[in-house]
């Protein structure tokens, strides 16, 4: 069954050889117009440095990433990838650029506008310290804002991102600490009020009440002042973080190529040869549906294996090909044809007029007569 459809199959195309590639040339030449009428792109492209820690982060050891088998490149790689496909970091970019007047018109010019960011903005490795942002636009002012804003909102995601703790560390022990400073002086102004009414006196040693709560009220001054001091200890230290935050954030990203504007637009080679692949790719569809059409509705019988198949039937003889078979040269049709056999005088004249009476007699009847 399979050899009959692939004979089938073959038959089908070699019938209408020219004919089927008819759909693959059409769309070549398509390609060809398509690629040639198609508006040119502008790149605009930007590189970012990206180190492990700063000199602040590696001498206050405040905040410790610990340990990853991923560069810092690969970590803020996935990071812009990633931070890509939310709509939050795209709104926030856009607002660095011309797009934004788009944002303005709607719910589907704002879609729109943001799929087009998307689509336009992409982020590499090209080292182990090294991210090129790479911005792609028909307008070359519009691909350099979208290089420097995705550049920018990243930036300013992480420096954000880190001092989020910090901040909430801060506003936490800010309610904290006048709460602790009032505690404290509470304590102590009790300590002054006690010793301004029970002095020391002149002779002897205070009464062990008078020690007792003397020594009461001095714990709980210590304990205010211990809790103040740690409170106090803490908010210097969110305060550090959150400026070592920012420097991790200001020396660890480092803008090394800010994106230009582009002056000439870019044919990328591999755009082209994906564009000519998609033509491509449909012609020979088109031409392999036409041939498995053919072959489906062709339903005479062009070999012998189909009448086996469909009849159940022996095949006897076939009718040969003449097209295939080679013309014969003179010399050997004389050959091969019979010549007539030499016949007495007499015979011949005995022939002539059974002959030519047999002109009009049928096809039979001249036999006998020639006989």
């Amino acid at each position: 069954m399979i050899r009959l459809i692939i004979l089938r199959l073959f038959e089908s195309y070699f019938r209408h050889r020219w004919l089927n590639l008819v759909p693959i040339v059409v769309l070549l030449f398509a390609a060809s117009g398509y690629i040639a009428l198609s508006k040119p792109e502008y790149i605009s492209i930007g590189t970012l440095y990206v180190q492990k820690a700063s000199l602040l982060s590696s001498l206050t050891k405040i905040q410790d990433d610990g340990f990853s088998w991923r560069t810092p490149t690969q970590i803020a790689v996935n990071e812009v990838s990633e931070l890509l496909q939310t709509d939050a970091f795209i709104r926030s970019a856009i607002k660095k650029t011309d797009l934004e007047a788009e944002m303005a018109r709607g719910p589907d010019a704002i879609t729109t506008a943001m799929d087009s960011f998307r689509q336009s903005v992409q982020v590499q490795m090209v080292g182990d310290n090294l991210i090129e942002f790479i911005a792609r636009n028909r307008d070359p002012k519009l691909a350099q804002q979208l290089a420097s804003a995705t550049i920018e909102a990243y930036t300013q995601w992480k420096l954000n991102a880190d001092q989020q703790e910090s901040a909430v560390a801060q506003s936490f022990f800010a309610e904290v600490i006048p709460p602790y400073q009032q505690e404290l002086q509470r304590a102590r102004n009790e300590l002054k009020t006690f010793l301004e009414t029970h002095p020391q006196p002149l002779r002897g040693e205070r009464l062990p009440e008078e020690q007792v709560q003397i020594a009461q009220i001095q714990a709980a001054i210590d304990l205010a002042s211990t809790r103040l001091e740690n409170a106090l200890d803490k908010e210097e230290s969110a305060r550090l973080a959150q400026s070592q935050a920012e420097s991790n954030v200001r020396q660890n990203y480092l803008v090394i190529d800010a994106p230009t504007l582009p002056s000439k637009p870019e044919r990328s080679l591999k755009t082209i040869v994906l564009n000519a692949s998609i033509f491509l790719v449909i012609g020979v569809f088109l031409s392999g549906a036409g041939v498995v059409g053919g072959a489906l509705l062709d339903h005479s019988f062009r070999f012998a294996l189909d009448v086996r198949s469909a009849l159940d039937l022996p095949v006897l003889a076939l009718v040969p090909d003449l097209r295939q078979i080679p013309a014969a040269t003179p010399a050997l049709q004389s050959e091969a044809s019979p010549q007539p056999a030499s016949l007495p005088t007499h015979q011949l004249e005995a022939a002539e007029p059974a002959t030519a009476q047999g002109e009009n007699l049928p096809v039979g009847m001249i036999d006998q007569v020639a006989a």
